[in-house]
């Protein structure tokens, strides 16, 4: 038998099918990998080109933008122009009681034209009948129609819907054609004295070109390269503006070339393409580390911006000292009773009122009175329902909003508060003695109950304090207020 040698690592036919085949496993794994590198460069050069794209159009938009404002601003500009000169009592005098043509050329021919760039004047009498030209520095006649159409007239009558004798109203707008366009203003000329006006039946027009030289001017000061007009639509890469006269007439565009953001990048875009892949995957994984932590403190910051908003409200809405609401919660508590069906009835509220507070104060200083305060504030809570709303007007007076609650818990309760309060009180090893006066109001109206309680709680006052009284109209004239007791209100 022929010796065969041992098949093994040292065979060179086996090693270098082995090579072969782990080449071909390589070129098989590395498919898969290409694909997505062909799949991802593809995907990030789309999304630079949408990105482009979306930078282009915000630049259009951008551009369109300002130009729709500086239009805005010319027009304005021509109305407050032609408002000064119609709401003028001289311009009355010299053009509508009688024509003066030395001061119309004094006023209009060379200062119109040459600082204003106004380049027509007309004066139209009450029957729309033109009075009065002044065209390019000299009064001359002119054919309106020819120079702009039919708009001039639909001017003319929207400046005349000026309500008689008020301030005018000017009427701006776009007149003429593509070739001769014009901006105007209208006003219907009115005179003024120091407590009327006095409207006319004369309008004057003022009328500023649209050429060449205005459109040159706009592209280079507000940065509209190109900026002309065309009976054509704007192409994709251009900016435009409906060019549409005050009679609805579409005439044509405004066209120019903006300077696209998206178009200047994408060069430098493209070429970052591969430098950005490169680094995707570290990039995004030191990207999501960081979101996260951001994402963790953004959550704990919105979480303590919560509790000190909380914190603020609670503060606005309630008494430092006592804790209980205030003014701004009573106020917030009857507005939300607006909305609330009452009982028969109606809405009730007690106002309290306590008697010799003074005297503490004044006697054991203003700490006591606060402790005094803070055990009054305990007393008014510890009666009330859950339902309802304890305030503190400031000073030693108070309020309970009743929920929905019925007259006889609302009288008890009242007097409960006078018994109770009456009362001597050991606070802080020391006994003292004043009590309180309760005025009650029972109304379907919540907004009245604080007036009406007022008025009930001065009639308390009136009966020798420590007493309740309940508000009716009677009331109202304190002359002839009986005296009751706290047990019996009235």
């Amino acid at each position: 038998m022929r010796y065969k040698p041992p098949i093994g690592h040292g065979s060179p036919p086996l090693q270098k099918a082995k090579g072969e085949a782990q080449a071909v496993e390589i070129r098989r794994l590395s498919k898969p990998f290409w694909v997505t590198v062909i799949i991802s460069a593809v995907s990030l050069m789309a999304f630079v080109s949408f990105l482009s794209w979306m930078l282009d159009r915000h630049s259009i938009r951008s551009s369109e933008d300002i130009f729709t404002a500086t239009l805005g601003d010319r027009a304005d500009h021509l109305a407050d122009i032609t408002l000064e000169y119609g709401y003028w009592n001289d311009a009355v005098d010299n053009l509508v009681e009688t024509l003066d043509l030395t001061w119309v050329r004094e006023i209009f021919v060379d200062y119109m034209q040459e600082e204003l760039q106004i380049e027509g004047i007309h004066l139209f009498d009450g029957n729309n009948q033109p009075k009065v030209h002044v065209v390019e520095g000299k009064i001359a006649d002119v054919d309106l129609r020819s120079r702009y159409g039919p708009s001039m007239s639909v001017l003319i009558a929207d400046a005349r819907n000026t309500p008689k004798d008020e301030a005018p109203v000017p009427a701006t707008g776009l007149v003429g054609t593509l070739e001769k366009l014009y901006l105007a203003s209208a006003v219907l000329l009115t005179s003024y004295k120091e407590d009327n006006d006095t409207s006319t039946d004369h309008v004057l027009v003022f009328a500023r070109p649209v050429n060449a030289l205005l459109l040159a001017e706009m592209a280079e000061k507000y940065h509209l390269p190109g900026l002309g007009l065309s009976g054509f639509p704007p192409a994709f890469w251009q900016a435009g503006f409906d060019v549409e006269t005050v009679d609805r007439r579409h005439l044509g565009f405004f066209v120019w070339n903006p300077e696209l953001a998206g178009f200047r990048i994408l060069p430098l875009l493209a070429i970052g393409v591969l430098v950005v892949y490169l680094g995707m995957f570290f990039s995004a994984r030191t990207f999501f580390h960081r979101a996260a932590e951001t994402v963790r403190a953004l959550a704990q910051a919105k979480h303590q911006a919560e509790k000190v908003k909380d914190l603020l409200a609670n503060q606005v809405r309630s008494d430092p000292l006592t804790g209980l609401g205030n003014r701004r919660l009573l106020d917030e508590k009857l507005a939300l009773l607006q909305d609330v069906k009452p009982l028969a009835d109606g809405h009730a509220l007690l106002y309290v009122d306590l008697d010799r507070f003074k005297d503490i104060n004044d006697t054991y200083g203003h700490e006591t009175g606060d402790v005094v305060l803070l055990y009054v504030a305990e007393a008014l809570t510890g009666l009330a329902n859950v339902d309802d709303t304890v305030v503190r007007l400031g000073g030693d007076e108070f309020v309970i909003v009743f929920g929905r609650a019925r007259r006889e818990r609302v009288l008890s309760t009242s007097r409960a508060i006078v018994e109770q309060l009456s009362r001597p009180v050991n606070l802080d090893g020391a006994t003292y003695t004043f009590g309180a006066s309760v005025g009650v109001a029972f109304s379907e109206k919540p907004s009245e109950l604080l007036r009406k309680a007022d008025v009930a709680l001065y009639s308390a006052k009136r009966r020798g304090r420590a007493q309740v009284a309940v508000y009716s109209a009677d009331l109202l004239d304190f002359r002839n207020v009986p005296i009751q007791s706290a047990a019996q209100p009235s």
